[in-house]
């Protein structure tokens, strides 16, 4: 497992709860930047998905699958969360967190490659999972924090992510910083330009501060991968 990847995740959760301690109560009802949910639906996913991905580690470890969410009531669990006082969710997530790094820290090298049931991935893929929810949701918060803090090793990630969401599009994706392009089709009519962070946030469905360049208007993205 890369090293640099979970230091990336604990920065993530140091920063999102750095964030969310210092909100008012009022503040957590405010809307978010995803409709219909409130930063108080934002916390409580983000909590209730480093359990998730505890539980399943953990099972994993035992050689056993598991499902995300058992009896599938993710929004369920999101509703009845969002709906606590302020610094009961704080807590909450602080404690999720806490549990996510301390299981991940007793997970032995071979184990990594354990197979999890979320994406037929691996524990390690449980990982990656997690820093794409931090970065991306930490964003939603609609918060001193944007899409200007990822660094490029996100961005770079989350464009191999989201490729397919542009599958069939046409287009060659050429951010500033990466020195790579990616190609989508053997006859792309489309270049994209613009800085890493703008066009992998447009492609996770967000609106960056200066949208990327293309010839001609940006294609529709296709359903999350």
């Amino acid at each position: 497992m890369d090293d640099t990847v979970l230091d990336r995740v604990r920065d993530g959760h140091h920063t999102l709860l750095d964030l969310v301690s210092e909100l008012e109560p009022a503040e957590f009802r405010a809307d978010s930047r995803l409709p219909g949910w409130s930063r108080a639906h934002v916390v409580a996913h983000l909590a209730n998905n480093a359990i998730a991905l505890a539980n399943m580690t953990s099972a994993a470890g035992r050689g056993e699958l598991v499902d995300p969410y058992p009896g599938g009531d993710r929004d369920e669990a999101i509703e009845r969360d969002a709906a606590q006082e302020s610094i009961a969710l704080v807590q909450q997530l602080a404690t999720s967190q806490a549990q996510l790094e301390i299981v991940w820290d007793s997970v032995a090298e071979r184990d990594w490659q354990r197979p999890v049931r979320f994406r037929d991935g691996t524990v390690a893929d449980l990982v990656l999972c997690r820093w794409r929810e931090l970065e991306i949701h930490t964003l939603d918060l609609d918060l001193d924090h944007t899409e200007q803090n990822w660094t490029p090793e996100f961005c770079e990630h989350a464009i191999d992510f989201l490729l397919p969401r542009l599958e069939g599009a046409g287009v060659v994706l050429a951010p500033e910083e990466l020195g790579r392009t990616w190609q989508l089709g053997d006859s792309p009519i489309r270049r994209i330009t613009g800085s890493c962070r703008a066009i992998a946030c447009w492609m996770a469905g967000r609106t960056p501060q200066r949208l990327p360049d293309g010839d001609g208007p940006l294609p529709e993205l296709g359903p999350w991968p």
